[in-house]
């Protein structure tokens, strides 16, 4: 690599973009850029909306990053190389108190490092070296009187990172480590909502995903997460009168994810496959009490070590990966409540030691699967569902418990 870019920094990163022509005038326009970024301490984001009288909209919004990184372009190639260190934690809480509002809604996330680039309309070029050694939380509390529509979105990810293309090729690589430990947690207690509440809970330590539109698409990556570190996804909620209430939570160790139309897909190749190794426990947790509630309801958790998941349409599609999980995987979902008007509940809670899913929207019929699929799996896997309704129209319970899962579906119209 050449010292004198990567020593560029930011500043000439931002003047790269600008003016981002090189050689020839007949040559295709390409932007070289070099971010290199080093986090030494903690970075911290703490809001508080409290609302003493009606509000018709009350939103609450908390984000903290460690290192963020973006290189996009509108057309012409792109090269992007990002080098992404947190040594401190980062840390977002978010709190919207007080009496009662038409819609509600709190927004928290916490990222260690996250990095995003692409370019509409030529080739994209991206690599990122992301290492998380801090802790990575998010933290979301609402207490309301009560709100017409009411949501939560809370984030939590050691290390992110967003290639995209459209209309071109992508050739995106990601090594990223995670030594710490993620815990995203949100916790409600209503009175009453009167249409819907939605209440999301995500805890990551390594993600990747990958998009591209008409475009042929090229991915790899090395994930591995510490050993006696932890990923904590959490949601606890309380309505005394709730109507359309949806909680869930989700946590992973390493996941990757592409979606590409109308092109070759790949993620990993034949001798060259993606690797996952999670050596972190994987915990989810969703806890949902309602003293009564009207529509529908529904609780879920959802854990897995490591993930890997491409979906294209139209063109050949390859999945290659090597997936080792080491760390326990845990999910619980329970449910409380009862409806005397004929609500339908729904609890469940799905563990997952290793996944990996290839799936292509074959409309022609000539397009073909192919891939190969190494999994290893030496962790507890357990997940544990509960539903406890006195009075309600139906209720459906379910706990999914897999080691290891792989397959490769074809489809058409």
């Amino acid at each position: 690599m050449n010292r004198a870019l990567k020593l560029m920094g930011a500043a000439g990163a931002a003047a790269l973009l600008i003016n981002p022509a090189f050689g020839d005038e007949d040559e295709a326009p390409i932007s070289v850029v070099v971010i290199d970024q080093v986090q030494l301490n903690n970075v911290w984001s703490d809001m508080t909306v409290e609302v003493p009288k009606y509000a018709h909209d009350a939103v609450s919004t908390s984000t903290a990053l460690g290192n963020s990184a973006s290189g996009m372009v509108k057309s012409g190639d792109i090269d992007l190389d990002v080098f992404q260190t947190l040594e401190g934690n980062v840390g977002a809480e978010n709190r919207l108190y007080g009496y009662s509002a038409g819609t509600a809604v709190a927004a928290t996330t916490a990222y260690g490092n996250s990095s995003t680039g692409g370019t509409w309309n030529g080739t994209t070029f991206y690599r990122a070296e992301q290492t998380s050694n801090g802790d990575v939380s998010a933290y979301t509390d609402v207490d309301l009187a009560g709100a017409k529509h009411v949501a939560t979105t809370t984030t939590a990810y050691a290390n992110v990172s967003v290639p995209s293309n459209e209309y071109g090729q992508n050739s995106a690589f990601q090594i990223q480590e995670s030594n710490g430990s993620v815990i995203a947690e949100t916790d409600v207690d209503l009175c009453c909502n009167g249409k819907s509440a939605t209440f999301t809970t995500t805890a990551g330590a390594n993600a990747v995903s990958s998009t591209g539109l008409t475009s042929t698409n090229f991915n790899g990556a090395v994930q591995t997460t510490a050993f006696e570190e932890s990923v904590k996804a959490y949601t606890d909620v309380y309505i005394h009168d709730g109507h359309n209430v949806l909680a869930a939570s989700a946590g992973s160790g390493n996941s990757v994810t592409v979606h590409n139309q109308y092109g070759y897909a790949t993620l990993g190749r034949d001798g060259s496959e993606l690797f996952q190794g999670n050596g972190s426990d994987i915990d989810a947790q969703t806890y949902v009490t309602l003293d009564h509630w009207s529509g529908s309801a529904s609780a879920t958790a959802y854990g897995v070590g490591n993930s890997a998941l491409i979906s294209n349409s139209v063109s050949d599609t390859g999945l290659f990966a090597n997936q080792e999980n080491y760390g326990q995987v845990y999910s619980q979902a329970q449910f409380t409540g009862q409806s005397t008007v004929g609500g339908i509940a729904v609890v469940n809670a799905t563990s997952i030691g290793n996944a990996a899913t290839a799936t292509l929207c074959n409309t022609c019929g000539d397009a073909a699967l192919q891939g190969g699929i190494s999994q290893r799996n030496s962790a507890q896997v357990i997940a544990r569902s509960q539903g406890y309704v006195t009075h309600a129209g139906s209720v459906f319970g379910s706990a999914t418990a897999v080691g290891n899962s792989a397959s490769f579906e074809s489809t058409g119209y």
